[in-house]
């Protein structure tokens, strides 16, 4: 399987970053707080989700049932070389742990050719799936978009997903980002891969506010770097506007974040933020 995905999620300090805004009685509401901690849900969980199913269909076997450590069973509707084909992930309905994260449930992904084949469609769907407490459900489609001017490989993503969460309460993401890899490509280890990331969202928090995000300068992301190290973003709720920048390209947890009065502030990533 080529290396389709990028590591480390979109927009995770903005949780954090309101925290720390309101921390300094500096004007941010819980709109804000809570519009933040639902991206920084969408983008770290659909990472992850990424990671999987990459992993998952790297060096196809040739039977149509391959167990990796049964988490998760891994069926192949059709054998290896045959195109289209569908792959269940299955987690089970109790549950397995797999690389320090929870999960449940089933991941069903339909793919139309090999990803390194320009137009080929990887397509995620889920029944009843859960990663670390957090139902997920909707679509997520990745398109092999062939080459920039460049000669680098793009891709194509958009995604109608929902998370319900373990209070029951919801929220909705949709984006449509091109995904570029700038370095890496040519090599088979992802310690190497640098991705560069365009595009936009929008979508409803839990509170029931809308939402828009605008990627005002490329994000970059650089394996094996946990956070995104360069680019800028806009994000706007309720008519209020916030620039969060994510840095220099140092690998590290700081950001800055630019509020509608021009006070800037220095911020730090947080994961997870519902455990």
């Amino acid at each position: 399987m080529q290396k389709l995905f990028f590591s480390g999620a979109l927009l995770l300090c903005l949780g954090l970053a309101i925290q720390s805004c309101k921390k300094e009685n500096i004007g941010i509401n819980n709109t804000d707080k809570m519009t933040a901690e639902d991206l920084m849900a969408h983008n770290d969980l659909s990472e992850q989700l990424d990671i999987d199913t990459d992993e998952a269909l790297d060096g196809f076997m040739s039977n149509e049932v391959e167990e990796r450590n049964d988490c998760p069973v891994v069926t192949f509707q059709q054998p290896k070389g045959t195109w289209p084909n569908t792959i269940t992930l299955d987690y089970s309905d109790a549950g397995c742990t797999k690389g320090g994260h929870t999960y449940k449930g089933k991941i069903v992904i339909t793919q139309t050719n090999p990803m390194n084949v320009n137009g080929a469609v990887r397509s995620l769907s889920f029944e009843n799936f859960f990663i670390e407490g957090v139902q997920v459900s909707g679509t997520k489609t990745v398109t092999q978009a062939g080459l920039n001017t460049a000669g680098l490989p793009k891709f194509n993503i958009v995604a109608d997903e929902t998370l319900t969460f373990p209070d029951g309460t919801t929220a909705t993401h949709k984006a449509n980002r091109e995904r570029t890899q700038t370095e890496g490509s040519t090599t088979a280890v992802r310690l190497d891969d640098v991705w560069t990331i365009t595009g936009a969202a929008s979508g409803v928090n839990r509170q029931g506010n809308a939402y828009t995000v605008t990627y005002t300068t490329p994000l970059v992301k650089r394996n094996p770097c946990a956070w995104i190290s360069e680019g800028v973003i806009t994000f706007e709720v309720n008519n209020l506007v916030r620039t969060l920048d994510f840095g220099d390209g140092t690998c590290d947890r700081d950001a800055t974040i630019t509020l509608a009065d021009g006070t800037v502030k220095n911020v730090k990533i947080r994961h997870h933020w519902w455990k």
